[in-house]
């Protein structure tokens, strides 16, 4: 029997439940995957409230690490004992599951499971905004809205990295993620925060990732140059009103795409190596993880829905 942790009707964290299941042998194309550790995004909350409309009853979660427990016909490609992880395969709250051979992502020896399931999809999204969709380049003046949250700390920490004067907002509380690198923080909170930005750089931003949304959008159209890019990876606090006019006018393109879509195939490996290189180097810094048992699912998402939580969330089950 294998544990694994579902909802059966959409709702508030409490309808997580913990649940028991055969889990049989691997059908075509297919390999049984023993989570060591599982990642806990913000996505998970909008699967489990509705906010998807997903087939029901669902398990929670997309992304997991750990290894391979047995391989079904056709998949020649892996074999048991392969350390191996996932980032968009929904359903990742369970010891014991089955998932396509294809979505699989070799995990290099000196990544740990728990450093794996923490930074796959964050940090293959970050990869989409500044690697992707903006390639960022040395020099550029970089605006991150939601720096303090798990994907934007990553996005910041790497842009920063690779040469660019980069700017964070997020809470006043949490700026202190961001301490040890070159990225300067802004209380996202503040009321002046467009004169604020404006002040940094006095000539506009040249790219701003936008992950929360609604809360800051026009601050980023005012922040951003005549000629810049926003890049949208998500909407924290909901989808912005768009002035298309406005933002045609002045030249600012708005680019947009779901990771899941975007990083597959050849992509998908080509991907993963530069974010787990870029973790080995040290660009994400000391990656604070907190850890809840499987069974405490529930919990982990009240405290993503309360922002009581200090880092980055797994389940170990």
């Amino acid at each position: 029997m294998s544990a694994v942790v579902r909802f059966h009707h959409p709702g508030p964290p409490s309808v997580l439940v913990l649940e028991d299941e055969d889990v049989p042998l691997p059908g075509p194309g297919e390999v049984r995957f023993r989570a060591r550790a599982i990642g806990v995004n913000f996505v998970d909350t909008a699967f489990r409230d509705g906010s998807f409309n997903s087939p029901l009853p669902a398990a929670g979660g997309v992304e997991a690490a750990g290894v391979i427990d047995a391989v079904g016909p056709g998949v020649s490609d892996h074999a048991v004992g392969d350390r191996v992880g996932y980032f968009f395969a929904p359903g990742s709250y369970a010891e014991l599951r089955n998932v396509p051979a294809e979505v699989l992502i070799r995990l290099p020896d000196d990544i740990a499971f728990d450093d794996a399931a923490a930074i796959m999809t964050k940090g293959l999204t970050a990869w989409v905004a500044i690697r992707h969709l903006h390639p960022v380049e040395p020099g550029e003046a970089v605006l991150v809205q939601g720096a303090t949250g798990g994907v934007g700390s990553l996005t910041a920490r790497w842009a920063d990295a690779l040469g660019a004067h980069v700017v964070g907002t997020g809470s006043a509380a949490k700026l202190g993620v961001l301490n040890g690198s070159g990225v300067s923080g802004v209380d996202s909170r503040d009321p002046g925060l467009s004169d604020r930005l404006r002040r940094l750089v006095p000539g506009g931003f040249d790219v701003v990732c936008e992950f929360v949304g609604r809360g800051t959008f026009p601050a980023s159209v005012t922040a951003l140059r005549d000629g810049g890019e926003i890049v949208m990876i998500g909407a924290a606090s909901g989808r912005p009103e768009v002035d298309r006019d406005t933002l045609a006018g002045r030249r600012i393109r708005l680019s947009s795409g779901s990771t899941a879509q975007l990083v597959r195939g050849s992509l998908l490996a080509s991907a993963s190596a530069e974010v787990f290189d870029a973790h080995r180097r040290g660009v994400f810094g000391t990656l604070r993880l907190s850890r809840y048992p499987l069974a405490d699912a529930a919990r982990a998402h009240e405290d993503i829905a309360t922002r009581n939580r200090d880092g980055l969330l797994l389940l170990i089950p």
